[in-house]
């Protein structure tokens, strides 16, 4: 099963800024005595007809645990996914269904992930395609300029 990465006050108090390239920036946090560590970005344009307010700030993640996990690929959308519809990961034109829970997305296996970071890394964009709650699409476009050498960060850190 997927272990999911969840932020908390605390641990958004205790994140470590290790680096930024380009689009992605790269951090770390010691929770419980397990240090992992996580790059991020945030979309350059989104598509959809829904009301702005109403949305938090969506963010796409790759997030290593020391001893653990490595290259897990996670989604935070922003708002609650509707149940029963697809969250579609897209690589420039390569598609994968992620499985979404409440606001955040996951693929179903490590191996997906291990195919998602390679797609990314030789990838020049991403798009992550949702339904609200409310039935709206929403589309997120990012950038994965900076990608690779941001993986770098966390792998050296995290590894």
């Amino acid at each position: 099963m997927v272990v999911s990465f969840f932020f908390t006050v605390q641990a958004l108090s205790e994140t470590k800024f290790l680096g930024e390239e380009k689009y992605w920036k790269a951090y770390s946090t010691n929770l419980d005595k397990t240090k992992t560590c996580f790059i991020t970005s945030v979309p350059l344009k989104t598509e959809g007809k829904f009301n702005k307010k109403n949305r938090g700030k969506p963010y796409v993640f790759v997030t290593n645990i020391k001893n653990g996990t490595n290259h897990e690929v996670s989604v935070k959308a922003g708002f609650n996914f509707k149940k029963n519809k697809d969250v579609i990961f897209n690589v420039d034109g390569n598609k994968t269904k992620l499985f979404p829970v409440d606001d955040r997305a996951w693929s179903e296996s490590s191996k997906i992930d291990r195919l998602l970071v390679q797609s990314m890394r030789r990838g020049k964009k991403l798009t992550i395609t949702g339904t609200s709650t409310p039935g709206n699409q929403i589309i997120d476009t990012y950038s994965l300029s900076g990608f690779t050498k941001a993986l770098r960060i966390i792998d050296k850190s995290c590894s």
